[in-house]
């Protein structure tokens, strides 16, 4: 019995194990599936970026898009990239066609216009100055835009000059504006465009949570996609991005592939060894049961001996012969006992052994998982908690203010003229502004203070059992901390403040209510003059 109760607590600690590693294996492809939907969403807007380029290569994006969303094999991907590059080579090619294509024409239609007699000298002078500038061949497309603005408004003056102006022409109705206008519009837009997009993918990135080594690389090329203006680049920048993203998710899918691999292998072995050690279980028990039935039929013949009457002397050697049967017989039960019980220790310490390596597996599993996890809830770039991660602190912390209220506060801090930074200086001086100023909040506020960014240039805290002078008190010593920080950019100094909003949680609020009111106490110090802290109750 003794024996049967271990083999069955051993079984029923192996179950839990078991279950345990059954449980992380689906926590894992949980895992999985949320960083694969991240990534398949980026590549998918992404490639809307380029829509409009080409048909075919719209064709192929879309085509892209559906492998995504289905989660199709990585090589069927990796086959239509490789496709894609392709149409991007032969785009490149025929783009750099089209450009010395526009250049002669620009340059013929510039030179006929010269010819025409009567032409204002000023206008000569600006034409000569026009064609001057377009010597050379430009990089883009775009970039001829502006230009041909120019000579089309050099164009409307000479028609103007000879008095034989079109009626209902294109121009007919259209204002005319100054060539210094046309040509800082025409840029401008385009800049505009460009810095967008750049924005749009630079906040994209940032959210992404890759490979140290692919990290890195995002990085260079995001450092490379700021500094660029040229469509061509941009466009052979998204292809490195591409190509990054691919590259993450195929290691990514290979590392979950080998770890799932190895742990099924160790599962089934676990089984095995399972099932062995109950079929050798069963196999004694019979065998026991069968050598007790013995002892029991040759006991009740000695007692049936003992009942006849017999000589004494024929009965003692009668009795004799059956004991040396009956010790004989345990004899057999004694050895195949400690037989059973020897092979049934091999085979526990050899499972004890598989669930060991299995318990290995599991907690560098579990290590895998902690660090996912930390990862998905912090910000890439100032190393703060992310939006993620305040969702779910301010959630529990509601729910502990709903059970037991008590002194809850809300920050919410937008940095001043951030725009200003990045319009003026590069986003990679608006990047290093954020790592600072999220540093100098760390390190300024309580320690038990909760602080995450909150998207941008926002960042949140969270107080609790703090009155309201004491966080006032605390979050304008922050905020001139911030002003005295020695910024630097181009040789110029700049003073960088906050605008800060704070208000406690009443037992009426909820979330949502919470976060507006305190979203609108930064907002009002905002419109009263910004670098100050208010409070609404």
């Amino acid at each position: 019995m003794n024996t049967k109760t271990v083999a069955v607590d051993q079984m029923k600690a192996l179950k839990n194990k078991l279950n345990a590693a059954i449980e992380s294996r689906a926590l894992l492809e949980e895992d999985f599936t949320a960083q694969s939907s991240l990534l398949i969403q980026f590549i998918s807007k992404l490639s809307h970026v380029s829509k409009g380029l080409n048909i075919e290569l719209d064709n192929r994006l879309a085509q892209l898009r559906v492998l995504l969303t289905k989660s199709a094999p990585i090589a069927d991907i990796e086959d239509k990239i490789a496709e894609i590059s392709k149409l991007l080579q032969r785009h490149t090619v025929t783009n750099e066609q089209n450009i010395a294509k526009v250049h002669q024409q620009f340059n013929h239609t510039g030179k006929n216009l010269q010819k025409i007699n009567g032409l204002p000298e000023n206008l000569r002078r600006k034409l000569r100055a026009l064609l001057k500038e377009t010597q050379t061949t430009k990089d883009s497309l775009t970039q001829y835009i502006p230009l041909f603005s120019q000579l089309l408004e050099f164009y409307d003056f000479s028609l103007k000059s000879k008095n034989d102006r079109p009626k209902g022409g294109l121009l007919a109705n259209t204002p005319q504006p100054t060539q210094a206008t046309t040509a800082d519009s025409a840029e401008s837009k385009s800049a505009a465009i460009n810095t967008a997009l750049i924005e749009k993918i630079s906040t994209c990135l940032s959210k992404l949570q890759l490979s140290t080594q692919h990290t890195k690389e995002l990085l260079s090329i995001n450092k490379r996609l700021i500094c660029e203006t040229s469509n061509d680049d941009l466009l052979e920048h998204f292809i490195e991005i591409f190509d990054v993203i691919v590259a993450d998710l195929k290691n990514e899918r290979d590392s979950a592939k080998n770890f799932l691999s190895t742990l099924s292998e160790t599962l089934t072995i676990v089984q095995s060894a399972v099932k062995k050690t109950l079929s050798t279980c069963q196999k004694s028990q019979d065998t026991n049961e069968r050598i007790n039935l013995k002892l029991q039929d040759q006991l009740l013949d000695m007692t049936s001996t003992v009942k006849k009457n017999m000589p004494l002397e024929q009965m003692k050697v009668d009795i004799n012969l059956k004991l040396q049967t009956i010790a004989s017989t345990l004899k057999q039960k004694s050895n195949f006992e400690q037989k059973s019980q020897a092979i049934l220790t091999s085979q526990l310490d050899e499972m004890a052994k598989k669930v060991d390596k299995l318990e290995v597996q599991s907690q560098e599993f579990e290590a895998k998982l902690i660090e996912q996890q930390r990862k998905s809830m912090q910000d890439a770039l100032t190393k703060l908690n992310n939006r993620a991660a305040f969702d779910d602190y301010f959630t529990k912390a509601m729910v502990r203010f709903y059970h037991q209220p008590y002194e809850l506060a809300l920050v919410v801090i937008d940095i001043d003229n951030f725009k200003n930074i990045n319009d003026t200086y590069g986003h990679t001086a608006g990047d290093k502004t954020l790592q600072v100023i999220a540093n100098t909040i760390q390190k300024k506020v309580s320690d038990d203070t909760f602080v995450a960014r909150y998207g941008g240039e926002e960042f949140v805290l969270i107080y609790a059992n703090i009155k309201k002078p004491a966080v006032v008190n605390e979050l304008n010593a922050l905020n001139k901390s911030i002003a005295r920080l020695p910024f630097k950019f181009k040789n110029n100094k700049v003073s960088i403040t906050l605008s800060i909003g704070v208000t406690h949680i009443k037992p009426e609020d909820n979330i949502h209510i919470a976060f507006e009111r305190a979203d609108e106490a930064m907002y009002k110090a905002k419109a009263e003059g910004k670098n100050q802290v208010i409070y609404l109750p």
